[in-house]
């Protein structure tokens, strides 16, 4: 609580979430009135999640049987502690790997873990790499490093021997830093925007290309697969990324890349629970989220604290469901102020206020 009180204080951060606000904002409804469709597409993917949730197991025994069937090494995870065991005895020590943005691995602490057993990790998206540098969180899911000015980002990038003299110039020497770490590596680590149990597809979607670079260069790929990312067939899982990525304003997506298999070279997949199963009917609600982040951005008191509140990975109104789900509940909840702005913009239309009064009660109670 007490970083909460310090970050409404730091300015950057506020600035940069309305700037991001006010560019995406009006894209979110342009969106919604080129493409009528999506809306559509976001309430038959309610429908189809919502049957997912209620039987979990079938679908993950589904899903389980397809990619064994692909000859694919499958584990399922109960918590973040087994997936970090079982991610970190196919890697073992000593290897090169580059990293995807994704919110599952940082649910698990995956990279924290993997550095700690000799490995040299990399994030490999822009946003995430900086924030990796510079020993942060990211503030945003979507756009982990919007709270840092230009000139913050070239003293940064300075750690890893990168000098820049403005933000393209950065970029192009990053490209050329990331590029040696792609080829280089062993092995590569992405999450999951959707998955396919009906054809064992993992449904990926970008707008840098270097997930594409993650998954097919380096020998080995592993896929981390939150439990909630399964859904019955391809047709659901493209709708699903055409959702989040709509909903949170670059639609459409720059690339979208659908992985099966890649023969020769090897595949493990590494589906998380760490407490979805388990979730009660109330915080079964928050299951449905796409994580487009559009609840964060419109959020007024993510405006002013940034991810810092909301929970340990999952910040803003969404992170209160996500973090009593994962971890715990925090008395962070108790700084919502129950506005409804995240229910309203919610393409999955989750009752987000009432999910937080919920954990109130219960707070209150344990």
């Amino acid at each position: 609580m007490k970083n909460v009180y310090q970050t409404i204080h730091t300015q950057q951060i506020s600035e940069g979430i309305r700037k991001t606000l006010e560019n995406l904002s009006s894209k979110v409804q342009e969106n919604i009135r080129r493409y009528p469709f999506l809306i559509r597409y976001a309430r038959e993917l309610r429908a189809a999640k919502i049957e997912i949730n209620n039987n979990f197991q079938y679908w993950i025994d589904a899903s389980i049987s397809t990619l064994e069937k692909a000859g694919i090494p499958v584990f399922l995870a109960k918590d973040a502690k087994m997936a970090r065991k079982i991610i970190g005895e196919i890697i073992e020590t000593g290897k090169i790997v580059v990293k995807t943005k994704s919110m599952v691995s940082e649910e698990i602490h995956l990279r924290e873990y993997l550095q700690k057993l000799g490995n040299e990790v990399w994030e490999t998206d822009l946003g995430e790499l900086i924030i990796q540098v510079a020993g942060q969180r990211p503030m945003h899911m979507v756009v982990p490093a919007l709270h840092l000015s230009e000139k913050d980002v070239i003293e940064i990038l300075k750690k890893i021997g990168i000098h820049g003299n403005n933000a393209e110039d950065c970029t192009l020497k990053v490209r050329e830093f990331l590029r040696e770490k792609f080829i280089k590596a062993n092995f590569g680590i992405s999450g999951c925007n959707a998955f396919s149990a009906e054809s064992g597809s993992i449904f990926l979607i970008e707008n840098e290309g270097n997930i594409r670079l993650s998954t097919s260069l380096p020998e080995t790929y592993i896929s981390i697969i939150g439990i909630d990312k399964i859904l019955p067939e391809d047709d659901f899982a493209l709708k699903s990324i055409m959702v989040q990525s709509a909903f949170f304003g670059t639609f459409p997506p720059s690339y979208i890349n659908i992985i099966r298999q890649r023969h020769p070279k090897k595949m493990y997949v590494v589906f998380l629970d760490n407490g979805r199963k388990k979730s009660d009917e109330k915080l079964k609600e928050q299951l449905l989220c796409v994580r487009c982040g559009r609840c964060q951005l419109e959020c007024p008191v993510f405006q002013i604290t940034g991810s810092v509140w909301g929970g340990d990975t999952y910040g803003g109104p969404m992170g209160m469901g996500w973090s009593a789900i994962t971890s715990s509940i925090s008395e962070e909840v108790y700084l919502s102020c129950i506005c409804g702005k995240c229910k309203e913009v919610c393409p999955m239309d989750i009752d987000i206020p009432n999910i937080i009064l919920y954990l109130r009660k219960k707070y209150l109670l344990c």
